[in-house]
């Protein structure tokens, strides 16, 4: 679980939970606004149908979980393909088909190499999933980054609502009252739900997808040099380049220098 995403969205709901127990003369019920709610949330879902395709707003929605995991880190990774590299060395590549593999890109290269691909056929098949993957979470993020964007817009459509509802009805308080509500919480309901919540996650999208391309870069590099039965001590070298060197103290075949 991803420990920061957790406490940023639980900071976020606590700062407006607080903020809106402890405004004076007003209670919860004052913020809610049917009107307003329509207006910002079903109309900015509906402008997000509307720009995304269907396989777009697959992707978008299949990124969330995302958001509150972490991707496996590189070291664990570098770590995994040297083990591959010393099993395969000395038992054949067959000897891997038993092994135990929780990253889905590494477990289909490992599976290319048991069935005994050729290296172009691997390189091809891999490059290309890795590709069509760094659309999918592109065009995905994009969706929630969309959403930041129209919110506060369609925030500005509902305050115009209420201005022209104002306007209409100067000579009654009560209306007047309610129309100023919907103009004020509207553009409210817009920026919290981009600032505070759909920009944040697409960002955080956008993070995750680039670790997980490094991480595909170092199987696809990984998996070329087991294949040629090189020395895993070679591979951990050649690894690590791909991570800071403040992380290649933390290989385990590092770990006992």
């Amino acid at each position: 679980m991803n420990v920061l995403s957790v406490l940023g969205v639980g900071i976020v709901i606590a700062a407006l939970y607080i903020a809106l127990i402890t405004s004076p003369g007003v209670t919860i019920k004052d913020y809610l606004q049917l009107s307003g709610i329509m207006v910002v949330f079903v109309g900015t879902f509906g402008a997000v149908l509307l720009k995304s395709s269907t396989s777009d707003f697959k992707a978008g929605m299949s990124l969330l979980p995302r958001v509150f995991a972490n991707p496996m880190k590189p070291t664990k990774l570098i770590d995994q393909l040297v083990d591959f590299a010393d099993i395969a060395r000395k038992n054949g590549l067959i000897a891997l088909e038993s092994q135990v593999i929780k990253h889905s890109y590494l477990a289909k290269a490992v599976q290319l190499l048991v069935d005994g691909a050729k290296p172009d056929v691997i390189a091809k098949t891999l490059d290309a999933e890795s590709d069509a993957q760094t659309k999918r979470e592109k065009h995905g993020a994009m969706v929630w980054s969309y959403m930041g964007e129209v919110a506060p817009a369609m925030g500005m459509v509902g305050t115009l609502f209420g201005l022209v509802a104002v306007l209409r009805n100067m000579s009654s308080q009560e209306a007047l009252v309610e129309g100023m509500a919907l103009a004020l919480l509207t553009t409210l309901y817009g920026a919290i739900l981009a600032n505070g919540f759909c920009l944040p996650m697409a960002n955080k999208m956008k993070v995750q997808s680039e670790v997980e391309q490094l991480n595909r870069d170092i199987i696809m590099e990984g998996v070329s040099f087991i294949q040629t039965g090189g020395n895993p001590r070679l591979l951990a070298d050649l690894l690590a380049s791909y991570i800071p060197p403040s992380q290649v103290k933390q290989l385990a075949i590092n770990a006992n220098k």
